[in-house]
């Protein structure tokens, strides 16, 4: 391999660790984003329990479902973030809550042995 292959090799790896990097941060973002908009909605039901017991009449459950709709809906979306972030980091997270190398059969804080899964037909 000549040097100005190992070196456009070098500025390829480089430009696609950059683009890796890009992309985590923008989930990252989001997840920070969605991670504040689920710290609202608890501040607006408290607000509203709060101002119901002042006027001694208990919100109902249908008055706080739509609020608690969201919270849920966000804490899928930040975990699918999540999700995609090991994906393209090559990392997946082992019940003790370490990240660790998508390739590893064991997590190394904690001993824990992942189970293989089987590529299936058509990944590569």
């Amino acid at each position: 391999m000549s040097f100005f292959d190992k070196l456009k090799s070098g500025v390829a790896e480089a430009g696609n660790k950059a683009k890796t990097a890009v992309e985590v941060n923008r989930l990252k973002m989001q997840n920070s984003t969605k991670q504040k908009e689920i710290e609202q909605e608890y501040q607006q039901i408290g607000k509203m329990v709060f101002d119901s017991l002042q006027q001694e009449s208990m919100c109902t459950p249908e008055q706080l479902q739509p609020m608690m709709d969201r919270i849920m809906q966000l804490k899928d979306e930040i975990q699918l973030n999540q999700h995609q972030i090991n994906v393209i980091s090559d990392e997946k997270k082992c019940a003790c809550g370490h990240v660790v190398p998508i390739a590893a059969r064991f997590c190394p804080e904690c001993g824990n042995q992942f189970m293989e899964i089987e590529k299936q037909e058509g990944d590569a």
